[in-house]
């Protein structure tokens, strides 16, 4: 937000609002009422110096009662005037500051979703403080096999902090091919978008074990297949060997690609 403010900040120039014109009105009504009061108020004061002072305002004497009057009133318009301009003012100010608020928020979340797509694309965690707990995977030229694709989930579970992260055995794994301590994973290496048939069943299985689903699989993901694993909680990753890239499809998936598994 720094960088924004710094950057952002002197070019944002705002066109005048309503309220910034209503100020200007009020400020111009008060200066017009003051001067007059002012001027109603010397000419009532030199009426009633005797003749030999000021000769030339002697013919206004009779009308220094009127003056005066007149000169108070002004004066009390002048009052209300000044104080609806302050008030005019005040939120002129209060408009402007959240407007500008609110532009350097835009151009903030613009800047975190840029960096965010910046670094998915290439590959790295999107915080980059974030502890993890082991290297990510190399890239891997010449791609996987499917087990191999279930080893190199494995790596990535462990880099996110599911240190015990594991590949299970091949037959009566439940659906499940990595298991840790927190969570447990199937994964597709597939050559089509994964369906919501997988993902209902990965749910399934992580609401009678506890542990919290990921899915991992190196192509994406139907849309409805996002709906649901969005509902069930499931987080859903992409993977690719070649380009050792590891990006999250869902919000559930994002969140811990920043906070990692720990």
């Amino acid at each position: 937000m720094k960088v924004v403010r710094a950057q952002i900040g002197p070019q944002i120039k705002l066109q005048k609002s309503s309220e910034d014109r209503k100020a200007e009105e009020w400020g111009a009504t008060f200066a017009a009422v003051t001067t007059l009061a002012i001027i109603a108020g010397a000419l009532a004061v030199l009426a009633l110096l005797p003749e030999s002072v000021v000769p030339v305002f002697w013919y206004l004497r009779d009308w220094s009662p009127l003056l005066g009057l007149g000169s108070a009133a002004l004066v009390l318009l002048s009052i209300a005037a000044g104080f609806a301009r302050r008030r005019a003012e005040r939120t002129a100010r209060t408009r402007h500051a959240a407007s500008v608020r609110a532009l350097l928020e835009a151009a903030f979340h613009g800047a975190q979703r840029a960096l965010q797509k910046r670094r998915q694309k290439q590959g790295m965690p999107l915080d980059q403080h974030n502890q993890r707990g082991t290297f990510a995977p190399d890239p891997m030229r010449l791609g996987v096999t499917p087990r191999g694709a279930e080893e190199l989930v494995a790596q990535w579970m462990r880099h996110l902090g599911e240190a015990s992260a594991s590949v299970t055995a091949f037959t009566g794994d439940g659906g499940v091919d990595v298991v840790g301590a927190r969570y447990i994973a199937q994964v597709k290496h597939f050559t089509s978008n994964v369906g919501v048939a997988p993902i209902r069943e990965l749910a399934g299985v992580a609401a009678t074990d506890g542990r919290g689903p990921l899915f991992f699989t190196s192509t994406g993901y139907a849309p409805g297949a996002v709906e649901f694993a969005d509902r069930a909680g499931v987080a859903l990753f992409v993977y690719s060997a070649e380009r050792r890239e590891l990006l999250g499809m869902n919000g559930r998936a994002k969140t811990l690609m920043i906070h990692g598994l720990g």
